[in-house]
């Protein structure tokens, strides 16, 4: 089977949804072209995509001429006001870059090179690397080393002639030259002399931008650089110390209806006639649309990722001509350990070789990725008291991407995104660490609709996990089954501890009969709770509805008792107040309505073993609440009357957790962030949240693991 990948392509790959990142270069280049012209003591700016493997940085490079092109003056001419005469210059600029030679440079060939006065020298080591790249361009005889030295003499202006003479190039014509592989810089110290500072460190990125800033000087010549690299720490030193303005390239994973593009417009060379991919691949009763959303899940829309996956299914139905795909039949392909080898095969040494610190950054970036927390640009994670590192660059550290998010108000954050494809090889090597493996499988189980959105609570998802935790690990610790247990004497009779093996998945549907437009998803309607104790809570797991519906609590589950006489439906509601405005009567009334009534009237009315609690998590009462209770956690049984004109029906509780209570639960450090960070938006991103709040919400959950 392993031979099959002997080729690296099954198809011809189109680039899609890439737009934006076109007039984002393109506007750049203008920029360059632009102070140029103004000002010759200008700060260059040069397009920068210091992005992991699988991001699509080769790839755009190589074909952003085609790309400018497809699009015409939308590259550079935008909807904003701007003058005719702004219009006809940018225009001018067009013309000229849609004649533009590229030159690709891969930095992987880069090496010390001769004369010997000059071998351990980065600056002589580009020009040479450069001056071969276009002799190989243009198919010409590579330039002996001595001659070239001798011609440019390292000065830029003479590189840039040369340039032009070897690949026949008029003096007004543009030169784009796009170095990949960056990255390579950080293993070449012992081969270069890099500059030193004072303190005896060194910083290759800014001696290479220092080179590229003298190149920028010289007339109609411009660079694009990219490779996986800590982008934004070369960022900030490529302007305080090589004067060279960095713009980041997003290249954000593709959605599903890029995914769709891609599908419909590459064709395969492999089958007969290079028929669409789709064509191949979906058929009557699997459409284009269903293989999108299943690729999306898969792979997070990660180009790299998502072309192997397609070539892996392409040399399957090579080899299998019968093979007629479907959401099931796809799964089990994709899941065979030689598919995900094949797929995330230039990750596999990084992923299999977590060092202790990684792993316990592994469960913050986890937890931001499973609740969408955005973080900004210069975000900060504090190793220790000395030691920081930018959020940006430690997700590329860690082998994850990041999805660029422009808000209403037009301001970039950014989200973690961990494709599924990377979650089974990350498991290994956290295997003993149950909380890591916990958030993993919850974010290996959220279905693709939460690609865009998490429908996964940071409140809900924060209690919900504590309660996992403690079910599996120390019942008879924790203060909050104690409180429980002193509420309610029903809650005294259950097993209390979860076998770990039969939790895999906390995160289910539970919200009503509903389907899109082509694909039928289980749900449960208003008269189905029957059908989900019977079905879904069968067995011990913890389970938040799939969407925040208001005809359930946010996290159920069930207790087995100790004997088979009685076991227990629990529902919490997990009421979040983040303002001044406290929980009421008749909003916890509502709760118990929605709840504790059709439970008994569908459930524990057929089934006389079964009893039913739900238990009220407010982070704030209103004060006639509190008042009321004294303050205190209280609990309302059969028979009891709330608010004065609601009835606990028979084998039902009601509990109402004091403040106090969910505080020591959660954490007053937690609650204080959290109250703070929601105030304002439904989805806060990490500077509203805190970063350290995170990290404080990984050493708790990790305290219960």
């Amino acid at each position: 089977m392993l031979s099959v990948f002997q080729r690296r392509d099954m198809y011809d790959s189109v680039v899609v949804d890439r737009e934006q990142d076109v007039v984002l270069t393109t506007g750049q280049l203008y920029g360059l072209q632009v102070r140029r012209e103004v000002d010759r003591s200008f700060k260059p700016v040069i397009p920068f995509a210091p992005h992991l493997f699988g991001s699509g940085k080769t790839r755009f490079v190589k074909s952003y001429l085609e790309l400018l092109k497809s699009m015409g003056e939308r590259a550079l001419i935008g909807p904003e006001n701007i003058s005719d005469y702004e219009k006809d210059r940018r225009r001018s600029f067009l013309d000229k870059l849609h004649e533009t030679i590229l030159l690709y440079v891969d930095l992987t060939d880069l090496e010390p090179t001769n004369p010997i006065e000059e071998k351990r020298n980065l600056k002589w080591a580009v020009y040479y690397l450069i001056i071969k790249t276009a002799c190989l361009q243009v198919d010409i005889p590579m330039m002996r080393k001595t001659q070239a030295y001798e011609t440019v003499e390292m000065e830029a202006l003479n590189l840039v002639t040369l340039l032009r003479d070897i690949l026949n190039m008029r003096t007004d014509q543009f030169l784009l030259v796009a170095f990949d592989e960056v990255g390579v810089l950080d293993e070449s110290d012992g081969d270069f002399d890099f500059e030193t500072t004072q303190d005896g460190k060194v910083f290759p990125y800014n001696d290479l931008f220092g080179i590229i800033r003298g190149l920028c000087l010289e007339d109609n010549v411009f660079f694009i650089v990219v490779g996986k690299s800590e982008g934004l720490n070369i960022h900030n030193n490529a302007i305080s110390v090589s004067r060279v303005e960095l713009t980041f390239i997003p290249l954000s994973p593709l959605e599903k209806d890029s995914i769709i593009e891609h599908l419909e417009k590459s064709s395969s060379f492999m089958f007969t006639g290079s028929p669409k991919v789709s064509q191949i691949l979906c058929h009557q009763h699997f459409s284009t649309s269903e293989l999108a959303e299943l690729l999306l899940e898969l792979t997070g829309g990660v180009p790299g990722l998502l072309v192997k996956a397609i070539n892996y299914l392409l040399h399957c139905k090579l080899s299998q001509d019968h093979l007629l795909l479907s959401k099931e039949s796809f799964w089990m392909i994709m899941n065979d350990s030689i598919a995900t080898n094949y797929c995330v095969d230039p990750l596999l040494p990084r992923l299999s070789s977590l060092s202790k610190t990684r792993q316990r950054l592994l469960k913050m970036l986890t937890l931001l990725a499973l609740y969408h927390i955005r973080f900004e640009l210069d975000e900060l994670v504090h190793l220790s008291s000395t030691f920081d590192v930018f959020l940006f660059d430690l997700v590329t550290d860690m082998c994850f991407y990041r999805r660029l998010i422009v808000d209403e108000n037009r301001q970039e954050r950014y989200e973690v995104l961990i494709p599924k494809l990377l979650i089974g090889y990350i498991e290994q090597s956290v295997k003993n660490d149950r909380l890591e493996w916990l958030l993993l499988q919850t974010l290996k189980s959220q279905p693709v609709e939460f690609f865009y959105e998490s429908k996964c609570r940071v409140f809900e998802g924060l209690v919900a996990t504590m309660f996992y935790l403690q079910f599996c690990y120390h019942p008879t610790d924790s203060l909050m089954f104690s409180t429980l247990g002193q509420l309610s004497p029903v809650w005294n009779e259950m097993n209390l501890k979860f076998s770990s093996e039969s939790t895999a998945y906390y995160m289910k549907s539970i919200h009503y009969t509903r389907s899109t437009s082509e694909v039928e998803r289980d749900t449960f309607g208003i008269n189905d709770w029957k059908k989900i104790v019977e079905e879904m809570l069968e067995f011990e797991k913890i389970y938040i509805p799939f969407e925040p519906t208001s005809r359930s609590p946010d996290i159920l589950f069930k207790l087995h008792g100790r004997t088979s006489e009685q076991n227990l439906i629990v529902g919490i509601a997990c009421k979040g107040r983040w303002s001044f405005n406290g929980i009421r009567w008749n909003e916890i009334v509502d709760e118990a309505c929605k709840f504790l009534e059709p439970v008994h009237d569908q459930v524990l009315t057929i089934h006389p073993t079964l009893h039913c609690m739900l238990v009220i998590m407010s982070t704030k009462l209103s004060t006639s609440v509190a008042t009321d209770l004294n303050h205190s956690s209280h609990c309302y049984s059969f028979g009891d009357r709330v608010a004065g004109d609601y009835w606990i029906p028979l084998n039902c509780e009601l509990i109402i957790l004091s403040e106090s209570d969910v505080e020591n639960f959660i954490g007053k450090d937690i609650l204080s962030s959290l109250r703070s960070a929601f105030k304002s938006t439904d989805n806060p991103h990490s500077r509203s949240i805190g970063i350290s709040t995170v990290q404080e919400m990984v050493l708790s959950l990790s305290q219960n693991n």
